[in-house]
């Protein structure tokens, strides 16, 4: 049929896809609640560092963003600590955010 436009098609993501980001993100903002606390952001203002530390994750595949992020935040507040910090919290929050999610409804 001439002149029909037809929007293109995109396969739906798969729900593991979506079910693993979600984990991903819940992680990443917990997270960014224990990193905040470190540096020492004022309890009116943590839930916000800590979306931000979630949204990190979107700047780039993988969490070498969010790392980057969080060195950045911490060498700034004049916190001392190590990636190898970093990445226990982080395999801890996502831990956390599993759990949590397969137990809800």
């Amino acid at each position: 049929m001439a002149g029909n436009q037809h929007a293109s098609h995109t396969a739906p993501t798969s729900i593991d896809t979506v079910i693993e980001e979600c984990i991903v993100s819940r992680g990443n903002f917990y997270l960014g609640l224990w990193a905040g606390r470190q540096i020492g952001v004022a309890e009116a203002l943590l839930h916000d560092y800590a979306r931000s530390v979630a949204a990190a994750e979107y700047d780039e595949p993988g969490s070498e963003d969010v790392f980057r992020k969080l060195m950045h935040d911490f060498a700034a507040n004049g916190v001392a600590v190590t990636r190898d910090e970093i990445e226990h919290q982080l395999y801890r929050s996502r831990a956390i955010a599993a759990r949590q999610f397969a137990t809800s409804d």
